[in-house]
C-alpha cells in the first residue's frame, strides 16, 4: 500500500509541475504580445502596473521596490513617458522629488494587459466552488511567498 502511495504521489507532483510550467508558458507568451504590440519590456510594464495599482509613486520608492538605481529608472522612464504611458511631476513642497503617475495611454496599455488576468479570473469563478477558489488563492499565496524568499520548502 505504501508503494501505491508514493507512486500516486511522485504522479501528482509531476503533474504539477507540468501544470504549473505550462501556467508559465501562457503567461509568458500574453506578456510578450503586449511587449511587442507596445514596444515595452516587462520591468517597463511593471513600473506602469505599480504606478497604476498604489497610485503617484515617488521616483525613489520605484527605484528601491525594483532595486534598481535612480539613473538606471531615469533611463527607463524616458523611455516610456517618451512613449506617452507615464508622466512625471515635481514635488510642490521639495522640487527634488520627483513622482511618477500613468496617463490615460498607460492605463489603457495596463487594462489590455489586465484582462487576461482578468478573464482567468472570472473563468475559475464560474469554474469552482467557494472552498475550491479559497484553496487556490492560498496555494497562489504560498507559492507567492516561496519564490519571493519569504518562505521555505
Amino acid at each position: 500500500m505504501k508503494l501505491m502511495e508514493t507512486v500516486d504521489q511522485a504522479l501528482a507532483l509531476e503533474k504539477l509541475e507540468k501544470s504549473l510550467s505550462d501556467m508559465s508558458d501562457v503567461y509568458r507568451k500574453h506578456r510578450q504580445y503586449i511587449k511587442t504590440k507596445h514596444q515595452i519590456s516587462s520591468l517597463e510594464m511593471e513600473i506602469i502596473q505599480l504606478v497604476i495599482r498604489d497610485g503617484m509613486k515617488k521616483m525613489k520608492e520605484i527605484g528601491q521596490h525594483f532595486n534598481i538605481k535612480l539613473s538606471t529608472l531615469t533611463s527607463i522612464i524616458d523611455k516610456i513617458e517618451e512613449q506617452n504611458l507615464v508622466r512625471r511631476t515635481n514635488s510642490r513642497d521639495d522640487r527634488r522629488v520627483v513622482y511618477l503617475e500613468a496617463t490615460r495611454k498607460g492605463q489603457k496599455v495596463f487594462d489590455e494587459y489586465n484582462q487576461y488576468i482578468q478573464a482567468m479570473s472570472l473563468f475559475m469563478s464560474n469554474s469552482l466552488n467557494p472552498d475550491q477558489i479559497q484553496a487556490f488563492m492560498d496555494g497562489i499565496d504560498q507559492i507567492s511567498g516561496f519564490l519571493s524568499g519569504q518562505q521555505e520548502v
